[in-house]
Parts: structure tokens; C-alpha cells; sequence
């Protein structure tokens, strides 16, 4: 039973890769980029990265009323969040894939959320949606850029940049927090392909399951 347990889950494996659409020639892949998972979970297959579907899980929980929250507060939240079992994500990066930046100005599509603007939403398998999607809205990104300041996406232009760490503080040249035209959110992301360690560990468990009803049965006779 257990080398039928174990035959189960090399073709479970194996299926799973395929799903990944990882069809390829040297470097360039073919077929979806970005990929439903399910669970809320999508899957960035160029980058080996996990994001949520939900945009603005901060609002969804309740974290925050909009789901706006200084950078310190995202990166916390970040770093605490559970989601469905599964942890450690934390803030997207600004650098490029190469380590080198980050890029600032416009047209900023190596970083993490560069990628999956321009590249993933481009080649997004069938049916795949976002949730709670605003397209004029800021995300926070890491690493922080001085003591004071960290890294934001704005999704409009693919605009990297730096922003004060906690945006709505009150500018004493001003008297009164600085007016910000769009909303500053946080989009978690995950490295490597969680919702396949869910699928793999949930059939292990399932065949354990049956292998260990099994064994009653025959102990029973």
C-alpha cells in the first residue's frame, strides 16, 4: 500500500507540472503566464511566484476600513498573514529579476509588480479575474528607500518610485497630511508555487487516510 501511495503521488507530481505549463526553449515560455490556482491563488509561473487573487485583502479582512496602512504596517501585516494555512509572504520587491535597481520613473517592468502588469495579466489562463482590482491604485514594494521613505508601484504607466512611509502624516509646510489622488494598498506575494505544496500535502493526507482504513479492515478479518 505504501508503494501505491507513493506511485499516487509521483503521477500527482507529475501532473501538477503540467498544469504549470512550463513548455519551453531556453529561456522563453509558452502558454499561460499567469495561472489560477484556485483558493484565491494565482500562480506567476516566469517568476515562481504566488499572489493573491483578492487585491485588497487588508479591506476584505478588516484590517484596515479601504485596506490603506502605512509601509510599516503593511510590511507587519504582511508578515503575520495566515492565509488558508499558508505563510511567510511578504511585500513584492522593487529590484529587477537581476537584483539590479529599482527602477524609477516609468515603465518599470522588471520588478515583481512590473512583471505581473505587463507581462502576467497579459497571458493570464482562461477565466482568470482579480478581485477587488483597482487599476489607478498604489501598491507598496520593498526594500524601504531611507528612513523615511519605501519603494510604490502606481499600475498606471507602470510607475516605480519612492513614497513617504506613512503617506498621510501631516507636512508642517503644509499644516495637514500631504493629498494623495490615488489609494495606497497592499498586495501580498509568496515565492515558489504554494497552492501545488496544498494539493500534494491534501492527497498525501487523503491516501494516508485510506491506507490507514485499509489496515483497520484487515486487522478486523
Amino acid at each position: 500500500m505504501q508503494r501505491f501511495i507513493r506511485f499516487l503521488l509521483m503521477r500527482w507530481s507529475a501532473f501538477l507540472d503540467r498544469l504549470l505549463v512550463r513548455r519551453r526553449a531556453g529561456s522563453v515560455f509558452f502558454g499561460p503566464v499567469l495561472i489560477d490556482r484556485g483558493r484565491g491563488l494565482l500562480y506567476d509561473v516566469e517568476r515562481d511566484l504566488t499572489w493573491l487573487q483578492d487585491t485588497n485583502h487588508a479591506k476584505t479582512t478588516g484590517r484596515t476600513a479601504d485596506g490603506q496602512m502605512s509601509w510599516d504596517n503593511a510590511r507587519m501585516w504582511v508578515a503575520r498573514l495566515n492565509y488558508q494555512g499558508i505563510t511567510n509572504w511578504r511585500l513584492p520587491t522593487a529590484r529587477n529579476l537581476d537584483g539590479s535597481g529599482p527602477c524609477i520613473g516609468d515603465n518599470c517592468r522588471e520588478s515583481e509588480l512590473g512583471h505581473l502588469v505587463f507581462t502576467a495579466f497579459a497571458r493570464s489562463s482562461p477565466g482568470t479575474k482579480l478581485l477587488n482590482w483597482q487599476p489607478f491604485s498604489i501598491y507598496w514594494s520593498s526594500p524601504e528607500a531611507s528612513a523615511t521613505e519605501a519603494f510604490a508601484f502606481k499600475m498606471t504607466g507602470l510607475k516605480q518610485g519612492r513614497l513617504a512611509k506613512d503617506p498621510w502624516a501631516p507636512d508642517p509646510a503644509l499644516g495637514g497630511p500631504i493629498p494623495l489622488a490615488d489609494v495606497v494598498l497592499t498586495w501580498p506575494v509568496h515565492d515558489g508555487d504554494v497552492a501545488a505544496g496544498f494539493l500534494r500535502r491534501l492527497l498525501e493526507a487523503v491516501m494516508q487516510f485510506m491506507w490507514s482504513a485499509n489496515r483497520r479492515v484487515e486487522i478486523e478479518k
